[in-house]
């Protein structure tokens, strides 16, 4: 849930120059929830891919660079810390395990990127305007080629993230709480916690990233 962590990681900490199709890449998981619940990407199909013209090559270079920066930032101390105090601050009656452990989660995730573009909000621009200058139905057919799926509306999935440019909300907690619901109808959770209880978990993970968190810890 994190486009700007994955952003600010490769091309801000790792100095990678910023390649359109392969900030798309790695944009793409993140986004594929919202295209289809039903078309998985196959792994193992990409990384085993040879793909057969520049674009493609960058995008599959992004898609699994999106998979090594989600296992090792998932991985770090102060992530496995941090969820462990967001799970303190809330009671055994307030919501199941599981659907807490997957908050946490998120929560920490979208606080990374509030914090980011609190930081500095051209980071969504710079952002934006590289996924922009993909062809989104060139993405839609190499993505289909690679990922092994039918990939089909993809193109009109990109066009309406790049239009709807939600990210530059995120300075305001009421916007991450607005995709924390939407993330909750695209589960089988049993349960809706109740919006106070999300805030709660979204203004203590905003604290923790307040010291820096992850974006000086890589």
């Amino acid at each position: 849930m994190n486009y700007l962590g994955h952003y600010v990681y490769n091309h801000e900490i790792r100095g990678l120059k910023p390649e359109p199709y392969f900030v798309m890449g790695v944009a793409l998981p993140d986004l594929w929830p919202r295209f289809s619940r039903s078309q998985r990407i196959r792994w193992p199909r990409v990384r085993q891919a040879r793909a057969a013209d520049p674009h493609a090559r960058h995008l599959r270079r992004g898609l699994l660079n999106h998979v090594a920066a989600d296992r090792q930032f998932h991985t770090l101390a102060w992530f496995v810390d941090g969820q462990r105090m967001l799970k303190a601050l809330v009671s055994a009656g307030e919501m199941p395990p599981t659907l807490l452990g997957f908050l946490t989660h998120i929560a920490l995730e979208l606080a990374l990127d509030q914090r980011l573009v609190r930081d500095r909000p051209q980071r969504c621009a710079d952002f934006y305007d590289s996924v922009a200058s993909c062809d989104a139905f060139a993405v839609q057919r190499r993505v289909g080629l690679l990922a092994g799926v039918d990939a089909y509306g993809l193109a009109a999935e990109i066009h309406g993230f790049v239009a709807r440019r939600f990210l530059s909300n995120f300075a305001q907690t009421d916007a991450l709480l607005g995709v924390v619901q939407y993330v909750l109808t695209l589960t089988a959770a049993p349960t809706t916690p109740e919006l106070r209880v999300i805030r709660r978990l979204l203004d203590a993970a905003a604290e923790i990233h307040g010291g820096g968190g992850w974006v000086h810890k890589a």
